[in-house]
């Protein structure tokens, strides 16, 4: 079992951190601007992108180390998944808060692998349970979002736009796998992300009171939260 491995959690944290190099240099070219946004600030080296992903590889190692319930072949493909999903996310967070839009040329293969992954995990003997439970949630909170969307469009703002709703489906249905309170938690936990960025934006002028910030990144945040907590943890509030 992954749990049981020495040493699983520390190289696979220093394998996501590699990784995080060319990701990082690619990012740098800022091949991902329309060009209406080619006039927009440079983004800055983006140093930051290595050391997340390594530590969203220890974080994931040791939850995915968790699920004792699961064969061998089973977290090792749940790990795998996982991995890949937050590979693509960082890149998303880094686009979004660059030119706050979460492109469908990286939000759909996310959402390939997340689905391929997941079934895979539940033919090595996860069962159904979780599949369907994952695309329940995944479901809810688009669905959740599409209302936030609707309402913010309606008063005139974009504080939550499309993109935020694609999100919410991909992070629903990793955060449903894991349990329907993961879910609520995560989703709750990216509000209260989102509430803190605003603030840390005003408070240092990077951003006016009617300006607009990048909600994706609060929202991969609040997830993470959510998957870390052990279901145990949150089964009692359902």
């Amino acid at each position: 079992m992954i749990a049981q491995a020495p040493g699983w959690a520390l190289g696979v944290a220093l394998l996501a951190a590699v990784s995080g190099i060319p990701l990082r240099r690619v990012l740098q070219r800022l091949s991902y601007r329309a060009e209406s946004e080619s006039g927009a600030e440079h983004p800055g080296s983006r140093w930051w992108v290595p050391p997340v992903l390594g530590g969203l590889g220890w974080l994931l190692v040791t939850r995915v180390g968790q699920e004792a319930t699961l064969t061998a072949p089973a977290q090792a493909v749940l790990l795998i998944t996982l991995l890949l999903v937050a590979f693509g996310c960082v890149a998303l967070a880094a686009i979004d808060l660059d030119v706050h839009r979460l492109p469908d040329r990286l939000l759909a293969p996310c959402g390939g692998v997340l689905l391929t992954g997941l079934s895979l995990v539940s033919l090595l003997g996860a069962g159904a349970g979780p599949w369907w439970r994952a695309l329940l949630c995944a479901l809810a909170s688009g669905i959740f979002y599409l209302l936030l969307a609707s309402l913010s469009l309606a008063r005139g703002s974009v504080a939550v736009g499309l993109g935020d709703v694609k999100l919410s489906l991909l992070l629903g249905a990793a955060l449903g796998w894991f349990g329907v309170g993961n879910t609520v938690v995560g989703v709750y936990a990216g509000f209260v992300a989102g509430g803190v960025m605003a603030l840390a934006l005003l408070f240092t002028r990077q951003v006016s009171l009617r300006g607009h910030v990048a909600y994706g990144p609060p929202m991969m945040a609040g997830a993470l939260v959510g998957i870390m907590l052990p279901a145990g943890s949150v089964a009692s509030l359902f």
